[in-house]
Parts: C-alpha cells; sequence; structure tokens
C-alpha cells in the first residue's frame, strides 16, 4: 500500500493570490501533504494564465479579487486553453462573485477560513476531478446560480437535457444533488469508474464544464436540488 501511495504524482498546484502572506500561508498548509507539490505562485491573473501555459498545474488555487487581472477573467482563459482545474478560495462571501467564477468554469469554491485539513481535500478532490464548494447553502448559491446566469434560457437547457439517455440523467441528477461518483454508483449499483464515463458524455451533451454547471442546468428545468 505504502509503495502505490509512493508511485502515485503528486498533484501539482499553483497558487494565485495578490497578497504574499496569504500565498505563504497556502504553501505551509499544503506543503504538509507529501502528496501535494506546490509548483509556482502568481499574484495576478495574467501571471497566473502564463505559468498555467508554462507549467501545466494540476490546480489552480485562484483567489478572486486580485489588483490587475481578477480571478474570473483568469479562470475562462486557464480553462478555456488547459486541462488545468481552478479551485476558487476568497475571503469574500458573494453569491455573485460565486456565479461568476462558476460560470467562468471554476471547478469549486471555497473561503479562506475553512479549516488547513478541508482546504487539502478540497484540493485533492479537484485534482481528481470532483466539485468542491463552501458548506453554507450550496442549494441556495446554485438557484442564485440559475437567476443570475444568462447564457442559455430555459428552453435551451430543456433540449440539452432531454438528449441524455436514462443513466444519464439519473447520473446528472445525482450530481446536482452533490454526490460524488461513489454515491452514485451506489445508488445505481454501477462502478465509480461506469459513472465517470457517463459523466463525461453529460458534460458533452449539457456542454458544461464542471459538476456544478451540471446543477445549475437541472435546476433551470426543475431537476435541480430545489426540484426533487
Amino acid at each position: 500500500m505504502p509503495a502505490n501511495d509512493e508511485a502515485r504524482p503528486a498533484v501539482r498546484v499553483l497558487l494565485v493570490d495578490d497578497e504574499p502572506l496569504i500565498r505563504n500561508g497556502f504553501r505551509f498548509i499544503l506543503g504538509n501533504d507529501p502528496s501535494i507539490e506546490v509548483i509556482g505562485e502568481a499574484a495576478d491573473g495574467t501571471a497566473a494564465i502564463h505559468l498555467v501555459r508554462t507549467w501545466r498545474p494540476d490546480v489552480v488555487l485562484m483567489d478572486v479579487r486580485m489588483i490587475g487581472m481578477g480571478g474570473v477573467d483568469a479562470t475562462a482563459a486557464i480553462v478555456a486553453e488547459s486541462q488545468s482545474r481552478v479551485l476558487a478560495i476568497t475571503s469574500i462571501d458573494s453569491e455573485d462573485q460565486l456565479v461568476r467564477m462558476l460560470v467562468a468554469g471554476a471547478s469549486g469554491y471555497l473561503l479562506k477560513d475553512e479549516s488547513p485539513e478541508r482546504i487539502v481535500e478540497a484540493v485533492h478532490r479537484t485534482a481528481a476531478g470532483e466539485t468542491v464548494m463552501s458548506e453554507r447553502s450550496t442549494a441556495q448559491l446554485v438557484r442564485k446560480a440559475v437567476e443570475s446566469e444568462r447564457g442559455l434560457d430555459r428552453l435551451a437547457a430543456t433540449e440539452r437535457v432531454a438528449a441524455l439517455t436514462p443513466r444519464e440523467r439519473d447520473i446528472a441528477i445525482g450530481v446536482a444533488r452533490g454526490d460524488t461518483n461513489q454515491q452514485i454508483g451506489l445508488v445505481l449499483h454501477v462502478a465509480p469508474a461506469t459513472v465517470k464515463s457517463h459523466l463525461e458524455q453529460v458534460f458533452i451533451k449539457l456542454g458544461v464544464r464542471n459538476r456544478v454547471q451540471v446543477g445549475v442546468m437541472l435546476e433551470r428545468v426543475g431537476l435541480g436540488p430545489s426540484g426533487i
């Protein structure tokens, strides 16, 4: 077992925050986990984009509000041109800010007052393709996202959801509830790898980038956390 853990590549993380003390704090927290490697730091979105192109990190721990290019624009650019996943982390609990980051393609959203253990866990889960959110009223935040995000109307969302197979629809509903692949697999009696395979098709058919956006899409057609 230890040999397998040693053989597993470390999660490569880029820290993005305009406060050096904050970056140092995150470097210390993540550095205590031998399976995480902090490969670099950036003080604004422009530098972050450049470093993503150079280093190709697995996870970008992204502050939202920064001097210069902020987290929203940087996230949109990073998601559009790389396979790196963005985990937003901020000191401001703003629904509008959350919506903008999720629409830009962030894979998760945390507050800076989370425990060190929670931050380390969130980095690992983000690298594994899961969505990590602050525990403060996730369902409410998704409903706010539906109200604020203007890129897709209800009719278009209905057409996309209708294109899902019954199994893909069940998996999408599980994702909208916040279930992990393993939890969905237990309910549907299939392996987590099968769930992951179907979920890739769900992303394609719905035209979304992450699990949170699946929840937003299903909320629009009455199948999200508040409608099921």
